[in-house]
């Protein structure tokens, strides 16, 4: 079965569109561990695909069990529901999306 990626998404959404309900692949999955008020925070970066373009994303902690029950893993075809990308300011300006 073939599943067709929503063309040109990645360039959509970081423009702000936010109904556009895209399909995109994980290209990658990483774990990170984030050091808050004492205790340890699991959040997910990933590396999203519309197979053209990439783009940085991490997901909502209230979505990290898709994760690790596998559900999502590298290589998934996602759609995207309810996701934000804001200009995050740092060493440089940069839009990075929130799932």
């Amino acid at each position: 079965m073939s599943i067709d990626l929503t063309e040109n998404a990645i360039p959509a959404i970081i423009n702000g569109d936010v109904d556009a309900k895209p399909l995109v692949q994980v290209l990658s999955l990483t774990l990170l561990l984030v050091s808050s008020n004492d205790s340890l925070l699991r959040t997910y970066y990933l590396k999203l695909s519309d197979g053209v373009s990439s783009h940085p994303a991490t997901i909502a902690a209230q979505l990290n069990d898709g994760v690790r029950t596998g559900r999502v893993k590298e290589g998934s075809i996602v759609q995207l529901i309810d996701y934000v990308c804001p200009t995050i300011r740092y060493s440089k300006e940069r839009n990075f999306c929130v799932l």
